[in-house]
C-alpha cells in the first residue's frame, strides 16, 4: 500500500517536471525571446516555486530515507542518484536567488540582465541535466 503511494507521488512529480519543461520553453520561447519579460518571469516564477515545492517535500525526504535504507552506502553504484541530488540542490539555490533578485528589482536594469543572463543558462543547462538523471532514478526505483 505505501509502495503504490509512493509510486504515485513519483510518478505525479516526472508530470510535474516534464510540463516545467513546457514551461519553460513558454518563457523562453514566447516571453524572452520576444522581450515579453512579463511572459518570461511568470513562466520562471512559477517553474522555481513548484520545483522547490517538489524538492523540499518530496525529493529531499526521499533522498534521506535512501541514505538511511543504506542506498548510498555504495557510492558507485549510486552514482546517479548522489549526482541528481547534489546537481538538483545547486539548481534549486541558484534558481530561487535569480528569481528573488528580479522580483526584488522589478525595474530589470540592463546591468544586472546582462550579468545574470550566464547564470540563467547554467540553471537551466544544470535543471535540464537533474532532469534526466530525474528519468533514470525513477526507472531504477519505480
Amino acid at each position: 500500500m505505501q509502495a503504490d503511494f509512493l509510486q504515485l507521488i513519483a510518478t505525479s512529480t516526472l508530470i510535474i517536471e516534464s510540463s516545467i519543461i513546457i514551461i519553460l520553453l513558454i518563457g523562453w520561447l514566447w516571453g524572452a525571446r520576444r522581450l515579453d519579460f512579463r511572459t518570461h518571469h511568470w513562466a520562471v516564477y512559477s517553474t522555481v516555486l513548484v520545483n522547490s515545492i517538489l524538492v523540499g517535500f518530496w525529493m529531499i525526504p526521499q533522498a534521506i530515507s535512501l541514505a538511511a535504507g543504506g542506498y548510498f552506502n555504495d557510492p558507485i553504484a549510486s552514482m546517479h542518484q548522489i549526482v541528481h541530488d547534489t546537481i538538483g540542490l545547486v539548481t534549486v539555490a541558484l534558481s530561487i536567488v535569480v528569481a528573488l533578485m528580479f522580483l526584488v528589482r522589478r525595474d530589470m536594469p540592463l546591468k544586472l540582465l546582462k550579468r545574470t543572463r550566464p547564470v540563467m543558462i547554467l540553471v537551466l543547462a544544470l535543471w535540464l541535466i537533474t532532469f534526466t538523471l530525474g528519468i533514470v532514478a525513477y526507472t531504477t526505483f519505480w
